[in-house]
């Protein structure tokens, strides 16, 4: 479905006038019609972008809210240590489809959306054991509507940065892309630009195994990878895709305010099919899954009836991507394209993903130079067209020396 200029023309005044306000009308509907529904941050080791952690008002455990259209936090938590996350759940990359050249900031969430069907150099390489939704679709074919995401090449669509993009858009959008002006950072910077090293006081030992926490505040499936950066060098996607980390030891542990409560579950990683060090995500969605769709196409009076601070007059925001059930408007796409439970179920019963982090083990590489390094943490989601990607300064040490590992 083309994703163009839409709206009723406004009535009364000058021909010309009607024009120029129907036209930024238009385009303002077309740059709100761009969502980002799931959310998640590297929680250790600290992150570089979760600097405004270090700003009164989001130190020790608190999470304003980011965005005038559908505020939202980066709520988490850090086992029984504090979780200073600032708004680092804010550094993605949308509009980003598997073999493209580059993201269009397009996120909108239309069943088989291709962000490049003319140029796309990648297709999808991910067995099916190792999809986090849409379990009974033939692969392949109209019902199978996430093929063109991430997740369904780990690694090969496109990012704005290594380090993320503010707000995942360079103007915030409905759906929670939007990112907060602080002296750090604001709307549409790069974060490998911008994002100054902040030792984090981690400090890894050649060859040792190591622990790296993460949590999501919305979740899309997918999967994700630690990765290495010599600190030196442009952070950049391909420096990172050259050290990928290993992960080691089959489980990710739960991590809870209250560590009596910890445990440890399953893990998936990505043996074939999808690349080197990539780990299926362990949090699936469960719930019937709605797409976005244009309300005003089939009723020009219409708008969306989503509950958000601007989703009412006079933005509208959510007009161009209010949720709808698929199937109604997409013959031959399911109705529930979340997980199935017989195939992926929900693996912390009695906890929804904001009560717990999730901790796994990775294997420093024996092979490296010892100096600082910056630990990337990329996430490929799979029901959406977005990737997370955040960085977080390390130090790696000769096993003789000094230090620890966390």
């Amino acid at each position: 479905m083309p994703f163009g200029l839409r709206g009723p023309q406004p009535s009364g005044g000058s021909q010309p006038l009607r024009e120029m306000v129907w036209l930024l009308n238009a385009v303002i509907g077309l740059l709100n019609a761009v969502p980002a529904a799931s959310h998640g941050s590297m929680i250790m080791p600290p992150t570089r972008n979760s600097i405004d952690a270090e700003l009164p008002g989001w130190s020790h455990e608190h999470f304003p809210a980011t965005g005038w259209i559908e505020p939202y936090t980066c709520m988490c938590t850090n086992g029984t240590s504090e979780c200073n996350a600032g708004q680092s759940c804010f550094w993605f990359s949308q509009g980003c489809s598997i073999g493209c050249k580059a993201c269009t900031g397009n996120g909108i969430r239309y069943p088989n959306f291709d962000q490049c069907p003319e140029e796309r150099t990648a297709r999808q390489t991910l067995r099916k054991e190792y999809w986090t939704a849409n379990h009974n679709a033939e692969e392949g074919s109209v019902a199978d509507i996430f093929k063109f995401n991430p997740w369904r090449a780990p690694g090969t669509a496109p990012v704005f940065d290594a380090c993320g993009m503010a707000g995942g858009n360079a103007v915030e959008v409905f759906n929670a892309g939007a990112y907060k002006t602080t002296r750090f950072a604001r709307q549409g910077d790069l974060g490998s630009k911008v994002l100054k090293p902040r030792p984090s006081g981690t400090i890894w030992k050649m060859g040792a195994l190591a622990k790296t926490r993460w949590q999501q505040t919305a979740g899309h499936g997918g999967g994700y990878q630690f990765r290495l950066c010599p600190a030196d060098e442009p952070l950049t996607e391909e420096c990172f895709q050259r050290m990928p980390l290993e992960f080691v030891g089959g489980k990710h542990t739960i991590r809870f305010k209250n560590s009596s409560m910890d445990f440890e579950i399953n893990a998936t990683v990505v043996a074939e099919g999808g690349g080197k060090g990539w780990m299926r995500y362990p949090v699936p969605e469960l719930t019937d899954v709605n797409c976005d769709y244009n309300v005003t196409k089939t009723n020009a009076s219409a708008h969306c009836p989503w509950k958000c601070p601007g989703c009412g007059p006079p933005a509208y925001a959510a007009d161009a991507a209010c949720p709808t059930v698929c199937s109604k408007h997409f013959p031959g796409t399911p109705s529930n394209a979340g997980a199935d439970p017989k195939i992926f179920p929900w693996p912390v019963p009695g906890h929804d993903m904001h009560d717990f982090a999730i901790e796994d083990t990775v294997r420093v590489p024996s092979r490296i130079k010892p100096g600082n390094y910056v630990l990337g943490w990329r996430w490929d989601c799979e029901m959406t067209s977005q990737v997370w990607s955040q960085c977080a300064d390390i130090t790696i040490v000769d096993p003789g020396s000094d230090g620890f590992v966390i």
